[in-house]
Parts: structure tokens; sequence; C-alpha cells
């Protein structure tokens, strides 16, 4: 953690105020974009004596920049005594292959029951060393009912450097996702076994808690691949070359094949009545983060991991495997 106030001249072409800080001091100093966007808006930042509070504010060739370190509050996570199935630790992280039902971190309504909660109760907050208050050690997200395999670091350090690769797009990550297809249709992923969605994502225009594809959004980019196509179905590897917030859901609803289950975004009224049936007892989103590969912060080894489909996302496959029968 930087301890004092740090100035500099910038010398170069316009950039904003967030990236800049993050290209000085991220790696050097063990610090997350996050923390950096914090003082930012704590007030913690000034640009020619100025402070300036947003993220966004653009700094050209010349401007003296001065960085006022602002405490982090301390974790009041309690521990949350679940089991954890563990891929992998060691002194500097820990892979988990996340069960659905366990939202990443709290949340409104839900302050104690976490994967944040539970590595502190594996780890120890002693032994957790992120400066999250809310959210120690996580460096990426799944949805609450997505499964699969996540990253969690256990030092500030670790977290900027796997942040960074994150930022950079170094990280190798795949998911499985079952969406809709029909018979009769010619949806793309129906003609074609391979294909790439490109659509900006950012906030829906009226409906605020849902995202989508919209012009001025964030660049988000998914490429996907058929694995077994069925006849209400198709089971496709997404993988990510971006990570926005419900991505592979917002991108395959924008091509026509939400994604089975998911009910904020997909429209099933197309389903025969057992597999609709057996999509609503399924009860989530049929989406497994199945791979995750990144170079080790401290040892610079390439790690990939990965974790098979869960029971009950088998199970589901079975039963569109045998279709309206």
């Amino acid at each position: 953690m930087v301890k004092s106030s740090h100035s500099f001249v910038h010398d170069g072409a316009p950039i904003r105020i967030d990236k800049a800080l993050v290209d000085r001091f991220g790696a050097q100093l063990s610090i997350s974009r996050s923390q950096i966007e914090r003082w930012i808006e704590q007030g913690g930042v000034s640009v020619n004596g100025l402070v300036v509070t947003r993220p966004s504010h653009k700094i050209t060739s010349g401007d003296e920049v001065c960085v006022t370190p602002i405490a982090e509050p301390t974790s009041e996570l309690s521990p949350y005594e679940v089991p954890l199935d563990i891929l992998y630790e060691d002194p500097h992280l820990i892979v988990i292959n996340k069960p659905s039902g366990l939202s990443m971190h709290p949340g409104a309504g839900n302050r104690a029951q976490t994967l944040a909660n539970g590595v502190v109760a594996h780890v120890g907050r002693s032994q957790l060393g992120v400066g999250e208050s809310d959210r120690p050690g996580i460096v990426h997200r799944l949805d609450k009912d997505t499964t699969g395999v996540v990253v969690v670091a256990k030092s500030t350090s670790v977290h900027a450097a796997l942040a960074k690769q994150f930022a950079e797009r170094s990280v190798d990550r795949s998911y499985q996702a079952l969406v809709f297809t029909t018979p009769r249709a010619k949806r793309i992923v129906q003609v074609s076994d391979t294909g790439e969605v490109s659509g900006a994502i950012g906030r829906h225009p009226t409906k605020r808690t849902m995202m989508a594809v919209i012009v001025g959004g964030k660049v988000a980019v998914t490429l996907w691949r058929v694995i077994e196509r069925f006849e209400y179905g198709t089971l496709l590897e997404c993988r990510l070359k971006t990570g926005r917030t419900h991505q592979i859901r917002v991108h395959m609803n924008s091509i026509g094949c939400p994604v089975i289950g998911d009910l904020v975004y997909g429209d099933f009224s197309g389903l025969p009545p057992r597999l609709r049936d057996a999509a609503i007892q399924f009860g989530r989103q049929a989406l497994h983060a199945s791979c995750l590969g990144f170079s080790h912060p401290v040892t610079g080894e390439r790690l990939v991991f990965t974790a098979a489909l869960p029971h009950d996302f088998s199970q589901l496959l079975r039963v569109f495997s045998a279709g309206e029968s």
C-alpha cells in the first residue's frame, strides 16, 4: 500500500486519469484499479492543484498530477462456514469451483453468506491481506447462479497482478452454455459451427437492472463453438475476449439464442412443455465457467483449471437430448 503522496508530470498523449495512474502505480505499488478509482472519487487526486473526482477526467502533456492515498476501510466480513470445492491453493491465491446459489461478495440483502465470507472462514481474515472492504481477494465475478472456476487473491499485490491480466485480456476464460434453438428456425448457431458476437454492452435504456447491446456501450466480444446439438437447444463453448456484466447471457440473447433458464433475458415460450418444465425446475441459467487460465503472479507459471459440469446441468442436457419424447 502507498503510504505517502506521489507527484509526477504527465508526458504523453491525452489519457484518462484512472488509466494513467494504473499504468504508473498499479503493478509497481500493488494497487488495484478499483482502489485508484476510489481515491479519485474521494478527492485523493489533483491535477495542476485542482482536485478531480471523475476517473474519466483526461490529463494532457505537462499536467502535474498529485496522488494522496486514502486509507481503505477495515473489512467487517464475518466468516461463513460453507464447503468450498478447492481446485488449487498456495500462499498467494486460491482457485474454487463455485456452486450455484452462492454470491461472490456481500450485497443488498446478503451480507454474510457469500463466497468472500467463505474464503474468510477458510483462510482467515488476517491471512487475506487485500484492501477491498466488502470483497477481499475477489478479482472477477460470476453471477450468483452461474457455476464454475474463480480465482481469489490472498494479497493486494497478487490481486493487482491478476486484475492487470484480466484488464489486458491475457486470461483464458471458457464457459459452457445451453442455448435455445428450435427445429425449424435457422438461428446462427444452427447454420455454423463457430461464430463471434461483438455487440457493445451497456445498461438497458429503460430497465436499469438489465444489460443490453447498445450504441455507445463498452466493447464486448464473445467467441462461440458448437459442442452438441439437440432438437430444441445447442450446447456451446463460449470464450470471452472481454468481461462485461452478463456478457454471454446478453450476447446469446442478442442473436436469438438465449441461455436456457435465463428468465431475465430469454423468451422460452417456444419450448415444448416438457422441456420448459425441466428448465423451470433447473431454476437458473444453464451457464458454467468450465475453464480459467492465467499466469501465476509470483512464479510466472501458466496455470489452467477446469471444472466439470455440475450434476443438475448434466441432467438438464439429458432431458434436452431426449427432445419432446
